[in-house]
């Protein structure tokens, strides 16, 4: 485990795709308070519709938000910011149960697999095509090589 948790910069490259490509791409929260957001006044019950996938491009929030850049996540300064606008996993007190051990498998899978393989991508990110569904999945990637290290 202390294993785990000193691989920071995977732990932000990590972050950053989930950043770009959440697994949930919209969820919804019932308001229990009144919300005042600028001119607008929102009523308690009314339910929310939040998008992470929108959230994440946010540009006050992710200068060049379209662009992989893991450091980020590394910033001590963005932990502020990203508090409540990195939500790939929900928040609250309805997040997902399983994050720590959904980042924990990340981990462990991507460490594995970079010890043992090369790898090399045949395409761009363009060639990435996602349709969100109730779970964010993946209609097409770039082709990918392996190469036994």
């Amino acid at each position: 485990m202390d294993d785990l948790n000193s691989m920071k910069y995977l732990e932000a490259i990590v972050k950053e795709t989930l950043r770009l490509y959440p697994s949930v791409p919209v969820f919804t929260r019932q308001l229990e308070t009144t919300l005042n957001i600028k001119n607008y006044i929102i009523p308690p019950k009314t339910t929310i519709v939040i998008y992470p996938y929108i959230l994440h491009r946010t540009e006050e929030i992710y200068p060049n938000p379209e662009e992989f850049i893991p450091e980020r996540f590394l910033n001590e300064d963005n932990k502020s910011k990203f508090l409540f606008g990195y939500l790939p996993f929900s928040a609250g007190p309805r997040n997902c149960v399983g994050q720590k051990f959904a980042m924990h498998q990340m981990k462990i899978l991507i460490s594995t697999i970079l010890r043992k393989l090369k790898i090399e991508t045949l395409g761009k990110k363009e060639d990435i095509l996602i349709s969100a569904q109730v779970i964010t999945r993946i209609e097409s990637l770039p082709k990918i090589k392996f190469y036994k290290i």
